[in-house]
């Protein structure tokens, strides 16, 4: 029976002895907690240098910028140069004008009770004939008279017209009036145009 308990222990030694071993393993980490030692300090780690890396170099693209040229502007030559007049031609003249709207003043030759009046013609085609008006220079009380009036016939050639008033008041100033009748090429219509007119004539 000593022999039975003596193997027993021998059975029983090695699981003891390990447990014993696994028990002593962990508590290592715990040897010195709760001493006045303290628990171990952890190992401080030296920095190392760190060394910059270099900046990625970009690649940018440079912009072609215009290079700004003089401009050559050709401007026309004036007309006129500077402190010269201008030369121009007239048009061929027309019966001593130059086709256009002119003053004439008529010559008057007053007679007894009468004027004739006399004028150069105006060679225009748009000229269709002409009318002279005998305007008193006397005024009368009330409505003024109608003035005597009358027309001329216009002629082919640039030579003088002339028409003759009777009915004047002898011994009265008068303006004698001289109106051309002009055709208009756009609307057909005859108008009367002044384009002269005499100093005042005393009839005999």
């Amino acid at each position: 029976m000593t022999a039975a308990a003596a193997v027993g222990l021998v059975a029983l030694s090695a699981p003891a002895t390990e447990i014993a071993a696994e028990v002593s393993a962990s508590w290592a980490p715990f040897r010195n907690a709760g001493t006045a030692d303290g628990p171990e300090p952890a190992p401080v780690l030296t920095p190392q240098a760190v060394t910059a890396l270099p900046e990625p170099a970009v690649d940018t693209p440079v912009l072609a910028l215009p290079v700004p040229r003089r401009m050559d502007v050709q401007l026309p030559a004036p007309m006129v140069p500077r402190g010269e007049p201008l030369e121009v031609t007239p048009p061929p003249a027309q019966c001593g004008g130059y086709g256009s709207l002119r003053q004439m003043p008529p010559g008057v030759v007053p007679g007894p009770g009468s004027a004739t009046v006399t004028w150069q013609a105006d060679g225009r085609e748009t000229v269709q004939g002409y009318r002279v008006t005998a305007v008193s220079q006397r005024l009368v009380a009330g409505e003024q008279p109608a003035p005597p009036r009358v027309d001329a016939a216009q002629r082919a050639d640039c030579g003088e017209v002339s028409a003759v008033l009777t009915g004047l008041t002898p011994g009265t100033p008068y303006v004698f009036w001289l109106e051309e009748a002009v055709l208009d090429l756009d609307t057909q219509v005859v108008e009367y145009v002044q384009v002269g007119w005499s100093s005042p004539v005393v009839v005999g």
